[in-house]
């Protein structure tokens, strides 16, 4: 099969979104698992917990890659970051268009981290080094005798680097 590229006037002859709710509605009767897919109900199926996903002529689409697509007409350029970490709330205002560096920016400290802090690490000296990575190049602020130092290091360069798309904690 073919593979097309999706218009806007094909997205929003099947679907209506909803930017208050983030939620894409059909609009036609679509084939679904075993059955047939209401006009009106809700289309989509969350992936796992991290994102929604649609299909529309044979193809799967991340619904925020279609939100954006739907209100501005145009496939976004790089990335759509979720303001609020949740990849399952596609309302507009949780949408902005994102580069990698900037989505990545926009992330919670990692499940392993063991300092308490976002860009922070115990060195084998004992000493706290300070970590940002941006363009997927690592760079090292230097070591600190404390956590809260070399934190505060990493908040400046985070902002420095990525403004608004700095997530704090």
């Amino acid at each position: 099969m073919k593979k097309t590229k999706l218009t806007l006037e094909r997205l929003k002859k099947v679907y209506l979104y909803d930017p208050g709710t983030g939620l894409f509605l059909r609009l036609e009767e679509t084939p679904s698992h075993g059955g047939k897919a209401k006009v009106g109900s809700p289309a989509g199926a969350n992936d796992g917990g991290r994102y929604v996903r649609i299909g529309l002529d044979g193809q799967i689409y991340r619904a925020h890659r279609l939100a954006w697509f739907y209100m501005t007409g145009e496939w976004p350029k790089d990335g759509v970051d979720h303001i609020d970490l949740d990849g399952t709330n596609n309302r507009w205002s949780n949408l902005r268009a994102a580069t990698q560096s900037q989505n990545a920016a926009n992330t919670r400290k990692r499940r392993d981290n063991t300092s308490g802090f976002k860009g922070v690490s115990r060195t084998a000296s004992g000493t706290w080094q300070a970590c940002i990575w941006v363009k997927k190049r690592k760079i090292c602020l230097g070591t600190f005798p404390t956590p809260q130092e070399a934190f505060s290091a990493y908040q400046i360069a985070a902002e420095e680097h990525f403004g608004k798309y700095h997530r704090k904690s």
